[in-house]
C-alpha cells in the first residue's frame, strides 16, 4: 500500500516554477540542446526538466515539461516556437515588473484535475496566421508538469 501525500504550492511559486523551467530550456541553454528540447516536446514527449523541494517535509517532487500543440495554426517548426516562447517569456516579464509580488496573478483552475492556467495569453502573429500561448502546470501522479499550450485564438477576439 502506498502513502499518498500532498502539498500545497502557492500560485506564484508556480508560475515562478515555470518562468525559470522556460528561461533555463529555452533562454540559457546552448542552441543545439534548445533544438532538442523543442524536438522532444514536438513529439509529444513529457521531458523531465528538474525537481522542486517542498519546504514543510523535503518532499522532492519531479518536474517535467509538456507541450500541446493540437490548437496551433500554421507551420510548426524551431523558429516560430521559439518566438512563440520568447513572446510569452516577455510578457510574463512586463507583468512581473507591474506587479512585482504577483498579487494580480489571474488563475483559472481546473477542478478534475487541480491544475493552473496561467490567465496571460500571449498572442503570436507569424505570417498571415495567430497563435496563442499559454502557460499551465498540472499536478500528475509523482510529478508536476508545466505544460506549454497552444489555445484557439477565436476564443480570445473581442
Amino acid at each position: 500500500m502506498t502513502e499518498e501525500k500532498s502539498i500545497n504550492i502557492d500560485s506564484r511559486k508556480l508560475f515562478n516554477l515555470g518562468v525559470n523551467l522556460l528561461v533555463a530550456g529555452f533562454v540559457r541553454q546552448k542552441p543545439e540542446d534548445t533544438k532538442k528540447l523543442f524536438k522532444e516536446l514536438k513529439q509529444g514527449n513529457i521531458v523531465q526538466s528538474g525537481q522542486l523541494t517542498s519546504e514543510q517535509n523535503n518532499m522532492v517532487i519531479p518536474v517535467k515539461l509538456q507541450l500541446d500543440r493540437s490548437e496551433y495554426k500554421g507551420q510548426f517548426n524551431f523558429p516560430n516556437f521559439e518566438i512563440a516562447v520568447k513572446t510569452m517569456l516577455q510578457k510574463f516579464e512586463t507583468e512581473v515588473r507591474k506587479d512585482k509580488d504577483l498579487k494580480d496573478l489571474h488563475t483559472l483552475t481546473n477542478d478534475k484535475t487541480g491544475g493552473l492556467l496561467f490567465n496571460l495569453p500571449t498572442g503570436i502573429k507569424i505570417g498571415n496566421e495567430i497563435n496563442v500561448l499559454m502557460m499551465a502546470v498540472e499536478p500528475m501522479e509523482e510529478c508536476l508538469v508545466v505544460k506549454l499550450l497552444f489555445m484557439d485564438p477565436a476564443q480570445f477576439e473581442a
